[in-house]
């Protein structure tokens, strides 16, 4: 999906700046748009450390209701 989309904005913004249609350049834009909001990740955290500062990160799965009880 990403490689059609990625083609297709390609495309459309060459046909758009060639000066085949306007509507090319709406598609390219619009396109460009969607894989940015496709691949946009979300920050959770974010800080700054000093020399000597660590900085732990734990992961661990999330509990299931069927072994909690609930």
């Amino acid at each position: 999906m990403d490689s059609v989309l990625r083609y297709l904005q390609l495309k459309a913004f060459g046909r758009g700046l060639r000066g085949y249609h306007t509507a090319w350049l709406v598609v390219g834009v619009a396109v460009w748009l969607i894989n940015r909001a496709r691949t946009r990740d979300d920050v959770i955290y974010r800080t700054r450390l000093k020399p000597g500062e660590q900085l732990l990160v734990k992961t661990s799965s999330p509990r299931s209701a069927e072994s909690s009880g609930n």
